[in-house]
Parts: C-alpha cells; structure tokens; sequence
C-alpha cells in the first residue's frame, strides 16, 4: 500500500449522513433521488447505510443549485450532467494545453498561464492573464531565436 496514490474520485466513499451534510441535502432527498435513478450509491450488502464515491457530492451540490434556482428535479440533473460534461471538456483543454504556469502575485492569485504557440505561427504564444485588471488573454511575439 506504501506509494500508492489516493484519488478523491476512485477512492474516497462517504455515507449518506456525510454526503447530506457535505452538500446540504437531506438524507430523505437523497435516498428518494436514488430511487428515481438520479445518483448511484457503491453497490453493498443489504441493510447496510448507503456509501457514496466522494464525486457524487458535486453531482448532488450541482443538483441542489439548480433546484434552487428554480429547476424541476428532473431539469436540475440534466443541467447537473450537461455541467459535468462542459468540465470534462475544459479539463480536457487544460491538461492537453497549459505548459506552464507563473505566479505573478500570491497575494492576489495573480499569474500568467502559458498556452503554447499560437496555432500556425511559431513566432507567437498565447497567454491566460490574471491579474488587477480581470482575466484576458495575450499573444506575444517570441523573442528572436537566431541571435
């Protein structure tokens, strides 16, 4: 077990009581949105408390969000799925596209984040900028290699 990384998503379980106090759903909400097919529980013996992978507690808190803001249950796990499939595809860009990232100022959580060339010319990169003024993007030109 020495060296073997934990993953909050494959690894972590959680009961009922800790997932509604988590989120701030009832046990009652919860079990009664398992039952509609909503949020899966780790399969387990009868009669036992139900367990949850920790990354339910985003679907439930997205849930949640949505049916405060007015959504039918059914609309707040659509919405809910339709968030966690936009994360994925940001996820996706991030890992596959930030080089590097440069704390400008910890203070602030200001920083520069380097996105690589710009596509199709090799003389300029592409910046996420943090900083007092928001968040923007800039390209720059790459200083001159040949000198």
């Amino acid at each position: 077990m020495i060296g073997k990384k934990l993953s909050l998503k494959a690894d972590v379980i959680v009961g009922i009581g800790d997932l509604s106090k988590m989120t701030g759903v009832s046990t009652r909400q919860l079990r009664y949105w398992e039952e509609k097919g909503y949020i899966q529980a780790v399969p387990s013996k009868k009669n036992t408390t139900r367990k949850y992978k920790f990354e339910m507690s985003y679907k439930v808190q997205a849930i949640k969000r949505y049916l405060d803001q007015g959504y039918t249950l059914a609309k707040s796990v659509e919405q809910a799925e339709e968030l966690r499939k936009k994360f994925e595809i940001w996820k996706k860009f991030i890992m596959d596209k930030v080089e590097k990232v440069e704390i400008v100022d910890a203070e602030n959580d200001y920083g520069i984040i380097d996105l690589g060339d710009l596509e199709g010319d090799q003389n300029k990169r592409v910046y996420g900028v943090v900083d007092e003024n928001g968040c923007h993007f800039e390209v720059r030109r790459q200083p001159d290699m040949d000198k």
